[in-house]
């Protein structure tokens, strides 16, 4: 796990693990997650992960910034006790951000997270273009710079 300070240019990675890595954009008040093609190894690995990005992230004012998820690295996994755990950290995970939205690769991934977002009562939109997806937030910025190296 790496932890670095954010700066006021552009999304800063604040956050970095085998499976997520997390970007701060002070000026444009978002937070840019991007799950990585590494599958979880254990759900004990999962709760790890976000226990770290919640330290990482946790000097962010999130009635104030938006959340960009790019899961479109993400392999499938739908194992009914990996989801319930998983719904259950994303929920507490994504609390109190202003707007959420998500990005995923095709239309079957569009209607697999609208199902599993619809359990935590607030809206979030799912797009498969960084372009709609950044529309939705109110942020400008290159759709490129969404991208990150994984």
């Amino acid at each position: 796990m790496t932890i670095v300070p954010s700066s006021r240019v552009g999304p800063r990675e604040v956050y970095r693990s085998p499976y997520m890595v997390l970007r701060h954009d002070v000026t444009r008040r978002l937070v840019i997650a991007t799950r990585t093609s590494v599958p979880y190894p254990s759900i004990d690995t999962l709760r790890e992960t976000f226990v770290e990005m919640e330290t990482a992230i946790g000097y962010v004012s999130r009635p104030r910034t938006m959340m960009l998820i790019d899961a479109r690295p993400a392999p499938p996994r739908n194992d009914p006790d990996f989801e319930a755990e998983f719904g259950r950290l994303r929920k507490y995970f994504l609390r109190d951000f202003q707007k959420i939205a998500t990005l995923v690769q095709t239309a079957v991934g569009i209607l697999q997270v609208t199902r599993q977002v619809r359990t935590d009562e607030r809206p979030v939109g799912v797009f498969t273009d960084p372009s709609e997806a950044l529309a939705y937030l109110g942020v400008t910025m290159e759709p490129e710079r969404v991208e990150v190296r994984l």
